[in-house]
């Protein structure tokens, strides 16, 4: 697979998680045990994805609450769908939860070469507490880290995208995007003519209404020789 680099980018912009950090092992985990606390026979991966796609999903393409705030409520609404008694403080730790998750195993090295030849930026729909974690699992690689926490915005609204553009002072014809997400990121980086690779660790296909990224990888372990380094 091939990627034009002509413009030659100047900034290479990541989603953290899901992307970089595998968030979602971590919060089946934290599903499971709560689901045992509860005494609750339950199929943690599918409360997951009850409680993504459902409702925090849809949640941060609604007015904006603070992500710990978000996570908290979507979680409490996941609850209620399966039938699962809902006490004041379920969902408080969901935020530690992400900060807790681990990178995928390729991904310090490759940001660690990628930081030879490029400035690096991650947008995140979290807070700047949580994606601390991130950072310093990561190894500190970035020049620009920026959440919802500056913007009061989720992705894919633009702002995020905007804002770490007029931090760079770069353009997007300047600019890379890697991310995982189809629903947050591609609908917003793609259409703003940032040039895109769609990181498929699911090996999902493509939404129809999603717009088509300009390379596809499956992990970012061949991200470097796609990008010259």
């Amino acid at each position: 697979m091939k990627l034009n680099l002509e413009p030659a980018p100047q900034l290479i912009t990541f989603d953290t998680y899901g992307t970089l950090i595998d968030w979602e092992s971590a919060i089946i985990s934290y599903i499971a045990e709560m689901a045992e606390e509860k005494g609750e026979q339950l199929d943690a991966r599918q409360f997951y994805r009850v409680w993504y796609y459902g409702y925090a999903l849809p949640a941060v393409k609604g007015p904006f609450i603070p992500y710990r705030k978000l996570l908290k409520h979507t979680f409490q609404q996941a609850l209620v769908a399966h039938r699962i008694p809902v006490e004041p403080n379920d969902g408080d730790t969901l935020g530690d939860a992400m900060a807790a998750a681990e990178p995928f195993p390729e991904v310090v090295e490759v940001l660690r070469k990628l930081k030879t030849k490029y400035r690096l930026a991650t947008i995140s729909n979290s807070e700047d507490d949580i994606i601390s974690h991130a950072a310093e699992k990561l190894q500190q690689p970035f020049d620009f880290v920026i959440t919802a926490d500056t913007t009061h915005t989720y992705k894919p609204n633009p702002a995020l995208f905007e804002l770490v553009l007029a931090r760079a002072g770069v353009d997007r014809e300047h600019t890379l995007h890697v991310a995982q997400s189809q629903y947050v990121d591609l609908p917003r980086s793609v259409p703003m003519g940032i040039r895109t690779v769609w990181i498929n660790r699911q090996d999902q296909k493509l939404l129809k209404e999603t717009p088509t990224p300009d390379a596809i990888l499956p992990d970012l372990r061949s991200l470097p020789d796609l990008l010259g380094v």
